[in-house]
């Protein structure tokens, strides 16, 4: 899906000493207000004021500032059609947040009609001028059909771009066109460094991707051990289908993924935070021998959470984990 969320820009203000200078010193000065620097103390609504001096004025800065706080009610009352008002002027003088934003503000209908190929219009402005968040949007749009022809070249073309300046979003529909033969062969092998760029940004479906794929065997080999740690990274993540398939594995009786499954309860990964579904993960995996699990379940016990308060069994199992050199369980011992 296109990313809608509007980009609040926070860099320090560039100069530019071809406007007036009493824009642009409107200008600066809102900007030292709406950080708080510079002698001032933080006031939204003075800076407001200011950035609104500077952008009637024509300075093209100022009225992406200004269209920024309209469209987040900061320091003024949220106005969304204003917003896109003063986005436009800013975009049209090649303001690369307010082409970006302004687009966005035609994905979602805000303060503008809907209109995807409008979006597309302003993506592509600022994808020229290389903001990663319009290249993947290009990206999508291209692939959906939204706003553009559906053409899997582009769209690959455009989440490349994005995935080379480190996109992880971009880097994991890449791999997925890859892997399924969207405008392309199909190759496995060229996909899996893409996923794994993303995975390595905690980027939750390239995680689960990886996850499968080390179930299966499908370019990487078959891991089960890889596979729940993938899922779990997934799950802490936030991707909800983590913890189902988690779920698949350790009503197979493996116990790294009942320990895991354990643990995406006792945390709240991806489902609400139940400690007695926890503990009962927990001790079916300790029960097979896996020591991390005998450890959890010893906490729990110990604890008291999700089960009754018990630190003599709680002590037998941070035995048995200890039995098998789980170093955590030795130093709750009181083990050297």
């Amino acid at each position: 899906m296109l990313r809608s969320a509007l980009v609040v820009l926070v860099s320090s203000c560039v100069l530019f000493a071809q406007k007036p200078e009493d824009a642009q010193s409107q200008y600066n000065k809102g900007v030292d207000y709406w950080y708080g620097r510079n002698g001032v103390s933080q006031n939204y609504v003075e800076a407001t004021k200011l950035f609104r001096g500077a952008a009637e004025q024509g300075f093209a800065e100022a009225q992406n500032r200004l269209a920024q706080m309209l469209a987040i009610g900061q320091g003024i009352e949220e106005n969304d059609t204003e917003a896109a008002s003063w986005y436009r002027k800013a975009a049209e003088q090649g303001v690369v947040l307010a082409q970006h934003n302004l687009g966005t503000m035609y994905i979602d209908g805000q303060g503008v009609p809907n209109d995807y190929a409008e979006a597309v219009k302003w993506f592509r402005k600022a994808a020229e001028q290389g903001y990663v968040g319009s290249q993947y949007n290009l990206g999508v749009a291209y692939r959906d059909g939204q706003g553009v022809s559906k053409d899997f070249g582009e769209a690959m073309a455009w989440f490349r771009k994005a995935a080379d300046q480190n996109d992880p979003a971009a880097q994991f529909n890449l791999g997925v066109m890859y892997s399924t033969g969207m405008g392309v062969p199909k190759d496995v092998d060229a996909a899996l460094p893409w996923f794994q760029k993303s995975a390595d940004q905690q980027y939750g479906p390239a995680e689960l991707n990886l996850g499968v794929m080390s179930v299966l065997g499908t370019g990487l080999p078959r891991d089960l051990v890889k596979a729940v740690d993938w899922y779990r990274k997934a799950a802490q993540s936030g991707v909800t289908e983590a913890q189902d398939t988690l779920r698949i594995l350790a009503n197979a009786k493996f116990a790294p993924a009942q320990h895991v499954l354990g643990m995406t309860y006792e945390n709240g990964w991806g489902s609400a935070q139940i400690y007695a579904e926890a503990a009962v993960w927990y001790r079916k995996a300790a029960e097979q021998g896996y020591a991390p699990a005998q450890f959890d379940l010893g906490r729990m016990l110990a604890d008291g959470r999700g089960v009754i308060k018990n630190e003599a069994e709680a002590k037998q199992w941070f035995q048995r984990a200890a039995d098998q050199g789980f170093p955590e369980a030795k130093k709750r011992l009181g083990a050297p």
